[in-house]
């Protein structure tokens, strides 16, 4: 009788995820992955994904959405989420092999939070999923409880970790304007900061292989002397080994982005990253 209560408020505590989505293949394989802890709703194009939204928008908590489909592809089922003031506050995030810039940032014009690409991580699936859910529902209390005032709050200092001057050049003019910055081309300069800056610090993105002192040595000394603490760091490296990749979890990193990233959806988890620790 016990077992079956602790199930009950489980059950209560699911959040439902809608997964839009041509190949049942992909469907099923984000279902294993979120399924334990999420209900699943799914569908096999946009049109069939209203449907399902004009029942269950109260319930959804977030959308998994694929671009190229048959019958509505992504864009006409965006064009039409945006027409439903009741759809609104639904996060999507693009689940695709499709890499091309101008649809990345048409899809965060139309309001994607995020983009998952193919083939999934699943690590980096549950992660970017349970965020957004968090970021979104905290947002709608921060909505109801008072109003938001107009004025931008200040975000503090980026602290950009990579030994390629391109990335960090690159990095900065996506941060521009929102975030001051500060750069390290190792991990050893990088501890630098911390150590003199690191109330400043907002969030770090740290590329995982250079020379001096590497991303995940840098981690275990900072993490050591407890330069970390409230302070997210995003990976953001080509490294593709099981083995260096577990390590890199297991330090606390919060988020990885693969090379060569997108430098569009850059800002939105640096973002999301600052106000979940904020939370």
């Amino acid at each position: 009788m016990e077992g079956q209560d602790v199930d009950n408020v489980d059950n209560i505590n699911k959040k439902t995820i809608l997964i839009v989505e041509d190949m049942g293949m992909n469907r099923q394989l984000l279902s294993v992955i979120l399924g334990n802890d999420h209900h699943i709703l799914e569908a096999e194009n946009g049109l069939e994904a209203l449907g399902i939204l004009e029942k269950e928008y109260r319930n959804i908590a977030l959308i998994m959405l694929d671009i190229i489909m048959p019958v509505m592809d992504g864009f006409a089922f965006l064009e039409r989420v945006k027409q439903i003031h009741e759809y609104k506050d639904i996060p999507i995030i693009f689940v695709t092999a499709e890499t091309y810039k101008e649809n990345i940032l048409k899809g965060i014009e139309y309001g994607v939070c995020d983009v998952i690409a193919k083939p999934f991580d699943p690590y980096l699936v549950t992660n970017r999923v349970d965020q957004l859910i968090r970021l979104t529902e905290n947002q709608k209390r921060k909505r109801a409880g008072r109003p938001q005032s107009t004025r931008q709050k200040e975000r503090g200092l980026v602290l950009l970790v990579d030994d390629a001057e391109m990335n960090r050049v690159i990095l900065k003019e996506v941060l521009r304007g929102e975030f001051g910055i500060l750069e390290a081309a190792d991990g050893q300069e990088a501890l630098e900061h911390l150590d003199s800056r690191g109330d400043e610090i907002a969030a770090v993105l740290l590329d995982v292989i250079m020379p001096v002192m590497d991303g995940i040595e840098m981690m275990k000394e900072a993490r050591s002397r407890s330069l970390l603490d409230n302070i997210p760091v995003i990976a953001i490296t080509a490294e593709n080994s099981a083995v260096k990749m577990q390590r890199i979890k297991d330090l606390g990193i919060c988020e990885i982005i693969h090379k060569p990233f997108d430098p569009s959806v850059i800002k939105n988890r640096v973002n999301n990253m600052i106000e979940l620790y904020e939370m």
